[in-house]
């Protein structure tokens, strides 16, 4: 009898360590990248995607899934580019849930590039997602 429980706990310790180890997430918050001032070709679906991958990112690293709902927080990004024909880009990060909303985070990244701007905002995302972890869990 000894030696079957031990075969069993064996056999299924992957698992059981799986679970403890990559607990799942606590709550969720809805991401919403907006580019639709970008017109270079498919630059705004572009940096949409690559902003939408680091905020998941990041959010799974407060245990915060983006896949929220109605009632959960809403992290909006908009990116648009510098005014007056002037290189590189804007971005506003927003939180908003239930009429409460986190101080915004504006940042302006003049001559840079596509991957400069997603680090740049992907940087912003990692200094907001504690306040963000706290709104979520209210």
């Amino acid at each position: 009898m000894t030696s079957a429980v031990l075969a069993f706990l064996i056999a299924f310790k992957p698992f059981l360590l799986d679970v403890v180890a990559s607990p799942g997430p606590l709550a969720r918050a809805t991401v919403v990248v907006e580019t639709p001032a970008l017109r270079e070709a498919g630059a705004g679906p572009a940096i949409a995607s690559r902003v939408k991958s680091s905020a998941a990112a990041v959010l799974r690293g407060e245990r915060i899934a983006d896949d929220g709902g109605p009632d959960d927080p809403v992290l909006a990004v908009t990116v648009r580019p510098l005014a007056r024909g002037e290189i590189g880009y804007a971005s506003t990060i927003t939180v908003r849930k239930a009429g409460r909303r986190l101080p915004q985070s504006y940042q302006r990244c003049s001559l840079c590039t596509e991957s400069e701007l997603v680090a740049r905002v992907e940087r912003s995302l990692v200094r907001l997602a504690p306040r963000l972890a706290a709104l979520v869990r209210e």
